[in-house]
C-alpha cells in the first residue's frame, strides 16, 4: 500500500506545549534547516524517478522502491532522533522549505510514527507555526492507515479496485469536504484534486472490509 501512495506527492509536488518550547531553545535551527533542505532533495528526487518510471508505461523496477525505502528509513531515523530530543520546531524557526521537508519525512513514515508526531504538527498548525494543509494531509493518511474514512480527501489508494487504479480513499461527510478543504488552505476541490491525480472519486466510496492500510 505504501508504494501506491508515496510517489503521489511527487506528482503534486511534524512533546508539545511548554516542553517543546524548552527543548527547542537548544536546537541549532540554521543547521537543522540546512540538513532538512538536503533531506528534501533526496526525498523528492527518488519519488520523481518513481513518477517518471510509472508514467513511462513500463513496469516500475523493484530496485527503485527498495532505494526509496532505504532513503526513507535513513531520513526518518535522523529526523526522529532530533524530534525526540528537541520537539518539532515551528516554521518561523526553521523556514518554509525545512518545515515542508520535516512534514514529508514523517508523512512517509509508518503508522506508529505518524500517530506519535501528528499531535505536535496539529498543535503547531493551530498556533500558526505549521501549515494547516500539512496537518490535514497527515490526519488523512493516519486515518487511512487505520482503516478509517479520511476528512479532507487528500489520500488515494491503489487497493480499492481490482485493476489497481487509483481511487480517492473514502471520505467522512463528503457533502462538506470541499468546505473543509478551503478552511485547511487547499486551493482545489476534491473533484479537481482527484482529476490531477488521475484518480477515481466516488463520494459514496465504502471502506474496504477488514483492510488496514500501510501495514
Amino acid at each position: 500500500m505504501k508504494h501506491s501512495v508515496f510517489f503521489l506527492l511527487a506528482l503534486l509536488l511534524m512533546s508539545c506545549g511548554s516542553r517543546q518550547d524548552k527543548e527547542n531553545s537548544n536546537l541549532d535551527y540554521a543547521a537543522f534547516a540546512n540538513a532538512l533542505d538536503s533531506i528534501m532533495e533526496v526525498d523528492q528526487g527518488i519519488r520523481i524517478l518513481l513518477s517518471e518510471a510509472s508514467q513511462s508505461g513500463n513496469e516500475v523496477p523493484d530496485s527503485l522502491f527498495e532505494k526509496m525505502d532505504i532513503i526513507d528509513a535513513s531520513n526518518q531515523a535522523w529526523v526522529k532522533s532530533r524530534l525526540e530530543e528537541y520537539g518539532w520546531p515551528g516554521k518561523s524557526q526553521i523556514g518554509e522549505n525545512a518545515a515542508l521537508a520535516l512534514f514529508l519525512v514523517i508523512q512517509h513514515a509508518e503508522l506508529n510514527d505518524i500517530e506519535t508526531y501528528y499531535p505536535q504538527l496539529q498543535q503547531l498548525a493551530d498556533n500558526g507555526e505549521a501549515h494547516p494543509a500539512h496537518a490535514a494531509m497527515m490526519l488523512d493518511r493516519m486515518l487511512m492507515y487505520q482503516g478509517k474514512k479520511q476528512v479532507y480527501g487528500t489520500q488515494a489508494s491503489g487497493l480499492l479496485r481490482a485493476d489497481g487504479s487509483f481511487v480517492i480513499w473514502p471520505i467522512e461527510n463528503p457533502e462538506s469536504v470541499n468546505e473543509r478543504r478551503i478552511k485547511a488552505g487547499f486551493p482545489d476541490s476534491v473533484e479537481d484534486y482527484a482529476a490531477s491525480l488521475q484518480a477515481f472519486y466516488d463520494p459514496m466510496e465504502p471502506l474496504p472490509k477488514n483492510e488496514k492500510q500501510g501495514q
